[in-house]
């Protein structure tokens, strides 16, 4: 049998059911820019399925694939933290609100899905840790 010990300084998620990317989205402690064409965006948050960015309005419209490239720390202390990825995807805009766009990864290749899974796992750990040290 198994049960969860209670705990005051738990973590809680909350996950909207109108979240069109159906993913736990997590908001990067660092700035993190995507590079689409000659144009910047800042990411505003990741998921294992997609992630937002913000940009002018009617920049794009739902549906719109686009390919991007952003740089990600490769680790989330010491050197590791100081190397950063490089990742290529494309992504399909799935809804946009108030010059944010939310979008799905689409043909993400295996390296680029390990790359991007270890990046949000380290920075989950990175925030987790961060919360407990500033109680």
């Amino acid at each position: 049998m198994f049960w969860k010990k209670k705990n005051d300084n738990a973590i809680a998620i909350e996950i909207d059911s109108n979240d069109r990317r159906n993913g736990v989205r997590i908001k990067p402690m660092d700035e993190i820019i995507i590079n689409h064409e000659a144009q910047q965006f800042k990411l505003i948050d990741i998921s294992f399925s997609g992630l937002a960015f913000q940009s002018t309005p009617d920049l794009y419209n739902e549906e719109d694939s686009i390919e991007i490239s952003m740089s990600m720390p490769l680790g989330n202390t010491g050197i590791l933290s100081e190397k950063k990825i490089p990742i290529t995807c494309s992504i399909k805009i799935i809804h946009s609100l108030n010059s944010i766009y939310h979008c799905r990864f689409i043909n993400l290749s295996h390296q680029n899905k390990l790359l991007l899974d270890r990046f949000i796992l380290n920075e989950q750990k990175r925030q987790i840790l961060s919360s407990v040290n500033t109680q």
